[in-house]
């Protein structure tokens, strides 16, 4: 049987941590819980969680990194991304991997996490400056990170601003479906993404 260093131990319980932090926080609300309470859903001590994270804010940022760049969805995520054999089906495949999360109700999870640390990282500057660093892309994003096919005129857009709009539609249709989820279905993602892109894209031929 192959022993496990203690690197590998650590980074195990942590991920645990995280994963039990989404749950607990997501069920009770940031106010509603505790770094004890995280290390009782993770089956971890409590000396396990103070030693990753000096704070409930620190945790929850790291959440949503994890969520964001970490996790196995992530990496899925990019994988997909990266099988695209144009610009078309890279579109596609970023449409169709929001959709297929959000039916998986695992998005919902998420996003109540994420709405009910708005207003507790909103009055903390470290918290804040920490959430901008997901939600906000670097001015100097590269045009080939975005989804945006090249030809559209969308992609006109400096990269920046269209990760800006993507996440407006990603935050904005994921709060409704919390409120309305049968009238809210997944597949509006696609229709306001695909019309931004291919909309434009078409105005641009007219005008040619």
């Amino acid at each position: 049987m192959t022993r496990t260093t203690r690197d590998e131990r650590r980074q195990r319980n942590r991920t645990l941590l995280l994963e039990a932090a989404e749950r607990i926080f997501a069920a009770r609300g940031v106010a509603g819980a505790s770094l004890d309470d995280v290390a009782l859903e993770a089956g971890l001590t409590k000396g396990a969680v103070y030693s990753n994270f000096r704070d409930k804010g620190q945790l929850i940022l790291e959440v949503i990194r994890y969520r964001q760049a970490l996790s196995p969805e992530a990496q899925e995520f990019r994988a997909t991304l990266d099988r695209a054999t144009n610009d078309d089906e890279r579109l596609e495949a970023w449409c169709d991997i929001w959709i297929r999360t959000a039916r998986s109700g695992d998005r919902a999870s998420y996003a109540r996490l994420v709405f009910d640390f708005i207003p507790y990282a909103l009055r903390d500057d470290r918290l804040t400056a920490g959430f901008l660093e997901f939600i906000s892309p670097p001015d100097d994003i590269p045009a080939d990170a975005s989804p945006i096919p090249a030809d559209s005129r969308f992609a006109r857009i400096a990269p920046a601003d269209q990760f800006r709009i993507l996440t407006a539609i990603d935050l904005g249709l994921s709060a409704l479906a919390l409120f309305d989820p049968e009238n809210v279905r997944p597949e509006l993602y696609r229709t306001a993404v695909l019309s931004l892109a291919r909309t434009l894209h078409e105005v641009r031929d007219q005008e040619e």
